[in-house]
């Protein structure tokens, strides 16, 4: 009827522009019909890669959090492991010194046993005066190393606490993070609009992820492979932010 309407003529030779224009449209349906399918499944498509690669972003941001929890639990595992042996080796130092000290005072009393009620000649009669000079010349150079050593042993001692202070003070420190570590470790969803569009939109199976590398030489950029494992591209940023 449309077509009946539209024709001023039925016998002419001449076609209306308006039948025209209904035969390029009805000629271009399928074709529009195509494409708006194919433009539905490609938007289809791209919200599921979306989807799927933020969900992936999403646990590894738990997992880098993860990740450096458990670095820096162990690491203070490890250090309070090196503080516990400074202490120990201390404590078998400190002991020593001690036994050490114990024994010198035992042979102070001896000789200062020896030098009163112990002496020669109050018990019996006095020896000659050769032997009591060497008999007192033995006594006071006895005593004069017991000084001596009674000191060292007291100085071995508190030189070895002193010593485990220091290092349990400023060299075994135990490796606690900085807020700004923690901050640079923390990663928020909106940094997901930051990533890559091919890491973004990455279709699974079709479109693997790059090997896993890192920087060699920083001024250029370069990149080496260091093993067969595909891993997006901000794991590669999560290596390099926490390394530094």
């Amino acid at each position: 009827a449309i077509l009946s309407r539209g024709q001023s003529n039925p016998g002419s030779p001449a076609t209306n522009p308006f039948v025209e224009r209904v035969h390029i449209i009805v000629a271009t349906m399928p074709v529009l019909a195509m494409a708006e399918a194919a433009t539905a499944a490609a938007a289809a498509a791209a919200k599921g890669a979306f989807g799927y690669n933020r969900a992936n972003y999403m646990f590894d941001s738990g997992m880098r959090w993860g990740r450096f929890n458990t670095g820096y639990s162990m690491a203070m595992a490890q250090t309070s492991q090196y503080r516990e042996d400074i202490e120990d080796l201390t404590e078998l130092t400190v002991t020593k010194a001690d036994t050490y000290h114990t024994v010198g005072t035992i042979c102070f009393v001896l000789n200062f046993q020896l030098i009163m009620a112990g002496r020669l000649g109050v018990h019996g009669p006095s020896p000659p005066g050769w032997l009591m000079g060497l008999y007192w010349t033995n006594i006071c150079t006895a005593l004069m190393f017991l000084v001596t050593f009674t000191w060292m042993a007291m100085h071995a001692g508190a030189r070895a606490t002193a010593g485990a202070a220091y290092m349990r003070t400023r060299s075994v420190r135990l490796p606690i993070p900085t807020p700004k570590m923690l901050d640079k470790a923390r990663v928020t969803g909106n940094s997901f609009e930051k990533q890559r569009v091919q890491d973004v939109f990455r279709i699974p199976f079709a479109m693997p992820a790059g090997q896993e590398s890192e920087v060699v030489d920083e001024e250029s950029g370069k990149r080496e492979l260091i093993s067969d494992r595909r891993m997006p591209k901000w794991y590669h940023d999560e290596v390099e932010a926490l390394r530094k």
